[in-house]
């Protein structure tokens, strides 16, 4: 099992398609062809199937595309310490953020950042927690920023506490249950949840109507981003949970929070990377510099 295989066969897995890998890797599709082949031989395997749609992984494919992508993604990790060294913190950095750390922590820490590793390449995402777990798992995120569930992690994940935060009902300004001072007067208006149901916002909300003994809301809109939600929060009576660093953020938006006399729940927002994985020095970099943001 080489490293070029491995590539190419990452490659084929992606495109889902030979000629297409041919293309991306600037080879001859017999020259693909056999480079699946060689390794297919190598373990003993059949990795892949063609069909009218194109290439399908087996079982054995499907296992392997997770692993390759680790092995070469920790390969260039590699390549980019080493250079790193060599070159004052150059190289690249990806992170997954939730838009409470976008819209508090990040701009502070990346000013920090750009101060010691101005020549660093920085990729930032927002996306649901599931998804950024994966990229984790694949190497293509050197870590992310999120609020999770501990039963969320899995074996290969860990996670470092960054803050404490609770969350907070937020309302349009002028929303009729704007005085409301209990959940149970908020039962039957329209939530807004920004995950699908059984997600992270969802538990949050079902734990908050569970503790006061209360049913969830029959009227939920899930969202698929955050954007979704705040348009709809400042344009209808929907209600929507934002952590209080969030809330905060866009008070100046046309919102306004619903003061409840119930504590609402408060949960930790953590760097999560994958287990046994060194950080470069130019993402470690990165990490310090959000503590550093947080202490102040």
């Amino acid at each position: 099992m080489k490293i070029n295989q491995l590539q190419v066969f990452v490659t084929v897995a992606e495109e889902k398609s030979l000629r297409a890998a041919a293309r991306c890797l600037n080879l001859t599709q017999p020259a693909v062809t056999r480079s699946v082949q060689e390794l297919e031989s190598d373990l003993g395997v059949v990795l892949m199937t063609r069909n009218v749609q194109g290439i399908e992984l087996t079982e054995y494919g499907i296992a392997l595309q997770t692993r390759a992508q680790q092995i070469l993604e920790d390969l260039r990790r590699a390549r980019e310490e080493l250079d790193q060294i060599k070159n004052n913190l150059r190289g690249k950095v990806r992170v997954s953020a939730t838009s409470t750390i976008a819209l508090s922590l990040l701009p502070k820490a990346l000013e920090q950042f750009q101060k010691s590793a101005p020549d660093a390449e920085m990729t930032f995402m927002e996306v649901k927690f599931p998804l950024a777990a994966q990229h984790l798992r694949d190497g293509s995120l050197d870590f992310a920023v999120s609020h999770v569930l501990p039963d969320m992690l899995g074996d290969d994940l860990i996670s470092m506490p960054l803050f404490s935060t609770d969350f907070v009902v937020m309302a349009r300004a002028g929303h009729p249950l704007a005085k409301a001072r209990h959940l149970a007067e908020l039962a039957d208006a329209q939530w807004l949840s920004t995950v699908p149901s059984g997600g992270f916002q969802h538990s949050v909300m079902e734990a908050m109507f569970e503790h006061a003994a209360l049913a969830l809301p029959r009227r939920i809109i899930h969202c698929s981003s955050f954007a979704i939600a705040l348009g709809l929060v400042t344009g209808t009576d929907s209600l929507v949970l934002f952590t209080r660093q969030l809330a905060e953020s866009i008070a100046g938006l046309g919102l306004q929070q619903i003061p409840l006399e119930q504590a609402q729940p408060a949960l930790e927002m953590s760097i999560i990377m994958r287990k046994g994985v060194l950080l470069t020095p130019v993402a470690q970099r990165f990490v310090e510099c959000l503590q550093a943001v947080v202490k102040q």
